[in-house]
């Protein structure tokens, strides 16, 4: 009688490879057909082996990798909460700066006190009622007079004599434009001149019949020459699609290959010389009258209207070909698209377009009477970024988002973030042309820095009141990526202005104003650069 053997053992002689085992212990376990069969199967065994092997390493390889995800994310939960304690205390700090600026204004009362002394007192008894009230009148009335003092931005005249601020000496013409104060209207406010501490106190009452000042002035003047190159791009329409125009088929054909070469302006040396040869060539043609087109008027499409021919101008005449001055328009409108949709996400794209544009501006053959008729730029420029004019409103109003150049997608307003990337990438764009370099060229800048000079000034002279978002949104966009130049052109009153600009400024603006706490961390960005404002 036999004994079945236990579980265990049996387990094994059932084994899949008995029939392999009991062969490879027979006689023929030498044969070459034996040791074949016992490679096969010792190389299927290192295959099952090695694939258990790296099922159970890519296992661990995604553990690991978890394990690291949940670290890393651990870590920014922690800096995401730290950083909101550093925003709340901020806000708390500038809550309770913000309580304290009402206290001011009853200082001035103090000097008032010591001329009643010396008048008896029953004169006092004996005054008239209509009298009383004067002293609580002229109370109010310095009050007022000095929060507007507070407001403006002091001149060049007043800083060298109390402080080195930045518009001290550095552009001269802003004078006139920073002893004004500031007063709204119809959500868009107007510079008008500001009272001198010397003046009476019935003196604030008198900007009201004052004329209004030349940075009011030029603004309109450019609204009226965008109203003007409207006009001509209509009416070179309509003189395409006569039959037998000259310019039928060809003035679409120019608009495109123009809208495409500024396309493809990017950075690099030389990187540009064929789009920017395809467009100069199509204006000389036009300019030379290699395709016909009526002459115009070109007094309407520039701010002094009545320049005077230069000697030795190449174009002294009044007028110029209407088709010449169309495609500048259309120069101009493609540089402002390509600023509003490459330079929204990356601002350093700005200053290829700023070169192209200042390029051609500066062209002695694209000038009119010695001058660039650069105005048909700038004029574009004002309708869609008002807040470089020294323009300003509240972004929370219909009224107040029209003065500031928001714009409607349909019947709504665009969202906030595509506002504040059109202005960013228009910020960065007019920075690109207004702070270029032609101190090594013979030609004449079209643009100069004073104008980078005069928009910054108007923006920084906002009164608290009156800031929005966009002017902090374009501030940053025309400092950032800039500031070098600004410094190279200006030196120390430059950095003074950057101290007012990114530090003063914001402190203007609301408790929960993204964009101004966005300005105010520019300065630890240009620490980082070596550059120290505080």
């Amino acid at each position: 009688m036999t004994r079945s053997p236990p579980a265990g053992r049996r387990s094994q002689i059932a084994s899949p490879d008995r029939g392999f085992l009991s062969r490879f212990l027979g006689d023929d376990r030498n044969t070459e057909d034996a040791h074949r069969d016992a490679l096969a199967a010792a190389q299927l065994e290192h295959e099952r082996v090695r694939e258990a092997a790296l099922r159970v390493f890519q296992l661990h390889e995604l553990q690991e990798e978890h394990k690291r995800i949940l670290e890393a994310e651990r870590r920014e939960q922690e800096r995401l909460t730290a950083e909101a304690a550093i925003a709340a205390e901020e806000q708390r700090l500038r809550a309770l700066r913000a309580k304290s600026v009402p206290k001011p204004p009853p200082e001035p009362e103090p000097p008032k006190q010591p001329e009643h002394p010396k008048q008896p007192a029953p004169a006092k008894e004996t005054a008239s009622p209509k009298a009383q009230p004067s002293a609580p009148v002229s109370a109010e009335t310095n009050r007022v007079t000095n929060l507007q003092q507070s407001w403006s931005f002091k001149s060049p005249t007043q800083q060298q004599t109390t402080s080195t601020s930045p518009f001290a000496a550095a552009a001269p013409k802003q004078n006139e434009q920073q002893k004004s104060s500031l007063t709204q209207a119809n959500g868009v406010s107007t510079a008008k001149p500001a009272p001198s501490p010397a003046q009476p106190p019935t003196a604030p009452k008198q900007p009201t019949a004052a004329p209004a000042p030349a940075s009011s002035k030029l603004a309109d003047r450019y609204l009226q020459i965008h109203q003007e190159l409207k006009g001509l791009r209509k009416n070179m329409i309509a003189e395409s699609k006569k039959p037998g125009s000259p310019l039928k088929g060809r003035l679409g054909a120019f608009r495109r290959e123009i809208q495409v070469s500024i396309g493809q302006l990017t950075a690099g040396r030389g990187a540009n010389s064929k789009p920017i040869g395809k467009i100069t060539e199509i204006l000389k043609q036009a300019l030379q009258g290699a395709v016909p087109s009526p002459p115009i008027d070109v007094s309407v499409y520039v701010v002094d209207r009545d320049r005077q021919p230069a000697e030795g101008a190449p174009n002294n005449d009044a007028t110029l070909p209407s088709l010449f001055l169309y495609l500048l328009n259309i120069c101009s409108k493609a540089v402002i698209n390509q600023y509003i949709n490459e330079c929204g996400a990356n601002p350093k794209a700005a200053d290829p377009v700023g070169v192209f544009a200042a390029h051609i501006f500066s062209t002695k053959e694209f000038q009119w009477r010695g001058k660039p008729l650069v105005d048909i730029l700038i004029a574009k420029f004002r309708v869609v970024c008002p807040v470089l004019f020294g323009l300003r409103g509240n972004d929370k109003t219909e009224r107040g988002r029209m003065a500031l150049g928001w714009r409607k997608d349909g019947p709504a307003w665009i969202t906030e973030q595509n506002h504040n990337d059109r202005m960013t990438g228009l910020g960065a764009g007019f920075a690109s042309l207004s702070l270029r370099d032609f101190s090594k060229t013979t030609k004449s800048n079209p643009y100069p820095p004073t104008n980078y000079w005069k928009a910054m000034a108007g923006i920084l002279n906002t009164p608290a009141n009156e800031t929005s978002n966009t002017q902090y949104v374009v501030l940053r966009s025309m400092i950032e990526g800039h500031e070098q130049r600004f410094l190279n052109f200006y030196g120390n009153a430059a950095l003074a202005a950057l101290r007012l600009a990114l530090i003063e400024f914001p402190k203007k603006a609301p408790a929960n104003a993204a964009a101004a706490n966005s300005l105010q961390a520019l300065t630890e960005v240009l620490r980082g650069e070596g550059l120290i404002l505080v």
